[in-house]
């Protein structure tokens, strides 16, 4: 009876612990009582957008990640940075820049378009035209958009010459005015990737020997048929040598007569020719499972910062980054927002990092880290 007690007593605590809810600070803010003051302040430029694919959506959201990562970094060395909403609404209301519904031609045509590319039935040679047809349209498009407004005239943008800019830092009083172009915002599987601990054991045991024996294939499918051929010769192998596994050989064994002097017949049943194409199939299909394994997430991103002062408009620094994050492990955070999100802290951290460095190096002392939660970049 006391047994039965303590085993409630133990499901119920077990039951209890997972009450409640676990909180988790991924990223903290900056601690300004630590920073040193520098007095001066930023204006962060909307990116220019050259990374293919794009779209309004993904345009913006792009820029969002990466104008708050350059806040966070600018404020580690005591820089601050005028408001994100305050720069766009001046830049709009200055037709600096366009809305969206300007800049990207929202059209039947290019929304069909884009619906048969998410459709992932074209070959990749018919994708790229249909995404060349679509960036057309929209150039096309914008143009006509501006002459209406003007129109018919010349288009109403202002190009950001050096008496722009010294405009915008005496609206925000500042003192630098940080420009940039998104160049790469890549995702999808790392090629070539041969660590065991990224891609697991099998994979790595296929895609090392598929390498080695038959070289960089034509395609994707033509890989999957190297390492299915290896697996199938391996398994066909192994079935060879192996005559009694999965299936061992049967004897029936028949007397007739006196059990001294009758004849006596025995029948045997070989399984060798099955065990041998079992252990070629389960070699293929190791070998396709294998293929269609081992797919190891990859985010890239490449981006490219200038700096203006914002009372001459000279260009002060400029530099570009590129940084590429896989996960570290089979086991490690494997989902493509968080590994973006690291990538673009790596670039806009080394960006920033030696833009101070450059200008203002009496501010490369002591730098407040931030904290990005738990993990690795690799």
């Amino acid at each position: 009876m006391k047994l039965k007690y303590v085993s409630v007593a133990v499901v119920m605590l077990i039951l209890l612990a997972g009450c409640g809810q676990v909180t988790k600070e991924t990223v903290s803010p900056v601690p300004v009582d630590k920073i040193k003051a520098s007095g001066k302040s930023v204006v962060i430029m909307p990116f220019a957008d050259y990374t293919p694919d794009s779209s309004p959506d993904l345009y913006w959201r792009r820029n969002l990640l990466v104008m708050e990562s350059l806040e966070d970094e600018f404020a580690r060395y005591g820089l601050m940075t005028a408001p994100e909403e305050d720069v766009v609404g001046y830049l709009m209301d200055e037709h600096i820049i366009e809305p969206p519904e300007t800049f990207f031609a929202e059209t039947p045509s290019n929304n069909y378009m884009h619906s048969e590319i998410a459709s992932g039935g074209w070959s990749e040679e018919m994708v790229q035209e249909l995404k060349y047809a679509i960036t057309r349209n929209e150039s096309i498009e914008k143009k006509v958009n501006k002459q209406a407004d003007t129109g018919g005239g010349s288009p109403r943008s202002i190009s950001l010459t050096s008496q722009e800019i010294t405009r915008i830092g005496d609206r925000f009083g500042a003192d630098y005015i940080v420009r940039g172009r998104l160049i790469e915002f890549e995702r999808g599987a790392a090629k070539d990737d041969f660590n065991p601990f990224h891609i697991g054991v099998l994979p790595f045991v296929f895609n090392s020997s598929q390498r080695m024996l038959f070289g960089l294939a034509k395609s994707e499918n033509y890989e999957m048929m190297d390492k299915m051929a290896i697996g199938g010769i391996a398994g066909l192998a192994v079935g060879s040598a192996n005559h009694n596994f999965p299936f061992d050989e049967s004897k029936d064994t028949e007397t007739s007569g006196h059990p001294l002097f009758g004849p006596t017949v025995t029948d045997t049943t070989d399984y060798h020719a099955l065990n041998t194409a079992l252990w070629g199939a389960a070699g293929t299909g190791l070998a396709y499972l294998a293929h269609n394994g081992g797919k190891v997430p990859r985010a890239v991103v490449q981006i490219r910062i200038m700096v203006q002062d914002a009372r001459t408009g000279r260009l002060l620094w400029s530099n570009r980054s590129e940084v590429e994050v896989i996960p570290e492990s089979i086991y490690a955070e494997q989902e493509y927002r968080k590994l973006v999100a690291k990538a673009i802290r790596r670039a806009t951290g080394s960006l920033v990092s030696s833009f101070i460095a450059t200008v203002e190096s009496d501010l490369m002392n002591d730098p407040v880290p931030v904290s990005a939660g738990t993990g690795s970049n690799s």
